[in-house]
């Protein structure tokens, strides 16, 4: 019984450092791009936190108001929804789901969800918040609260050739977008 008890003891020690990140397979902007069934540069104008529907989790929902549309639908805005907020007086916070601030701008990868809500792919992997540095625009997303892992080894990435989180010109990340989305030489459009 004593072996069980400490067994238990060093699962939940174990346990306890990873209890506040989110371990998340590392995706490029190629996957990015594949994976999403929409991508849009826009501006969070408000945020709004409530229950779901069986009142076991809290989804925030970002009023964004969409400036340009780089694959999808277009839509002068779009209602984009995170995992965690505040709802009265009770909180759910879920590293890694991607912390919006209202009023930045940001390019958004996308994807639908069963419930017909658009979500970031790769949490907060695809939200690239815009900034602007002597003259440029750039775009970088956010692994705050993340473990990126590599998704052939499910090992941590490590390498130190990997730039994590990402960063690029804005105007280089709506290029490769764009190019990404053309068919390859020899295929039917």
């Amino acid at each position: 019984m004593t072996a069980v008890r400490l067994l238990l003891v060093a699962l939940l020690l174990a346990g306890a450092g990873c209890l506040h990140a989110t371990v998340a397979l590392k995706l490029d902007v190629a996957t990015l791009t594949e994976k999403s069934d929409l991508i849009v540069v826009g501006k969070v104008d408000t945020s709004t936190a409530k229950w779901d529907a069986a009142k076991t989790g809290i989804w925030t929902h970002h009023d964004v108001t969409v400036s340009e549309t780089l694959k999808g639908a277009h839509e002068k805005t779009r209602d984009v929804v995170t995992r965690g907020g505040v709802v009265g007086g009770v909180g759910q916070a879920v590293a890694g789901s991607g912390n919006l601030e209202i009023g930045t701008e940001y390019v958004f990868f996308l994807w639908k969800d069963y419930d017909g809500r658009y979500r970031l792919q790769g949490m907060a992997q695809g939200a690239f918040e815009i900034s602007e540095r002597e003259g440029v625009k750039y775009a970088e997303n956010s692994l705050a609260g993340m473990t990126i892992v590599d998704a052939e080894t499910l090992k941590p990435s490590r390498n130190k050739t990997d730039k994590l989180p990402l960063e690029f010109k804005l105007a280089d990340l709506k290029k490769t977008v764009a190019d990404l989305q053309k068919p390859a030489a020899g295929e039917d459009e």
